[in-house]
């Protein structure tokens, strides 16, 4: 007021110009409080309340919501922060969605594989209540019972060695080792078996290659994929197997009999997924655990140009 009153002589301020500063001075006020009012509302209430809105509707459920992101302060890193969490959240639950899928068929195939031997047992065994029937059937039927109460375990074993290299407690010890060696001692064990079926074996293995892997499961591997080779191929087939290194040793089951039917490939390694010639499903599942339990894959090519198929295992050359 002083600085006033000497710019007017020392006469002061007159009453009107006063006043109308002191109106000038709250309408100054009222738009800078509104003009704050609508940015808050535009950069902060609103985004706020469309990241709440949101956050309701994937507590609901609805994991549909994606949020535009814009520049408002900090918010577009929520909203990048919110729309990562909805598609994490999608990715979880369509994986649970696939696991359950796959544990129904898993149960499914469980009770449709065992449901078999159990009827022919109780079949046979009503009929070994019959009072007339000879010797002969009544050894003859003893011996099919046997040999589906034997088929039956093979599928409980199948199905409890799957649920234990599934578990995220099970751990196998790899010790370093010649596995080109540890190879060659299966194929020699299981020859006659290439014999029986007239499957002709050429190995192209060399003398060392060294690796850590666990003898017992990775013997279960092998012996797998040999069976499997055995069982499903016609007479005359032949069957190679090699190891190379490259990256990673590179161990190769491979052989020319027919390939696999085109709804089975992309599904090989699910469990309970069989082809035409049977068996269990689990087998191919249970050394695909047991090879990613050691860092590596197990994985099926087929090769148009001559003919072969391959089940292909690689592992890695340094246990991480």
């Amino acid at each position: 007021m002083g600085v006033i009153d000497g710019l007017y002589g020392g006469q002061g301020m007159s009453k009107d110009l006063g006043t109308q500063i002191t109106m000038a001075s709250m309408i100054v006020t009222y738009l800078l409080f509104w003009g704050l009012s609508n940015i808050l509302e535009k950069n902060i209430s609103e985004p706020a309340r469309k990241i709440a809105d949101n956050m309701n509707l994937v507590s609901s459920g609805n994991l549909d919501v994606q949020m535009e992101v814009k520049d408002s302060f900090e918010f577009a890193e929520m909203e990048e922060a919110f729309n990562h969490m909805v598609l994490k959240l999608k990715e979880a639950q369509s994986i649970r969605e696939q696991n359950e899928e796959q544990n129904r068929q898993l149960y499914a195939g469980i009770a449709h594989d065992l449901k078999t031997p159990m009827t022919m047992v109780m079949g046979y065994a009503r009929l070994l209540k019959e009072e007339d029937i000879s010797e002969d059937d009544r050894n003859h039927y003893l011996t099919i019972i046997e040999q589906q109460i034997k088929a039956a375990n093979v599928q409980l074993e199948d199905m409890l060695e799957y649920a234990k290299y599934g578990s995220t407690d099970y751990k196998i010890f790899p010790e370093e080792g010649n596995i080109a060696g540890f190879l060659r001692g299966i194929l020699a064990d299981m020859f006659y078996r290439f014999e029986d079926r007239k499957i002709i074996l050429e190995p192209e293995i060399p003398d060392k290659v060294i690796c850590k892997y666990d003898t017992e499961q990775m013997k279960r591997v092998f012996t797998n994929l040999i069976n499997n080779a055995i069982r499903h191929n016609p007479e005359n087939t032949t069957f190679r197997v090699s190891i190379k290194e490259e990256n990673g040793v590179i161990i190769s089951f491979s052989d020319d009999g027919p390939f696999l039917e085109e709804d089975l490939k992309e599904h090989i390694f699910e469990p309970y997924k069989k082809g035409k010639s049977g068996g269990s499903g689990l087998g191919l599942s249970v050394a695909k655990r047991i090879v990613e339990l050691h860092g590596g894959s197990l994985e099926y090519n087929e090769n148009s140009d001559d003919g072969y198929k391959s089940f292909v295992v690689t592992l890695p050359l340094e246990w991480m």
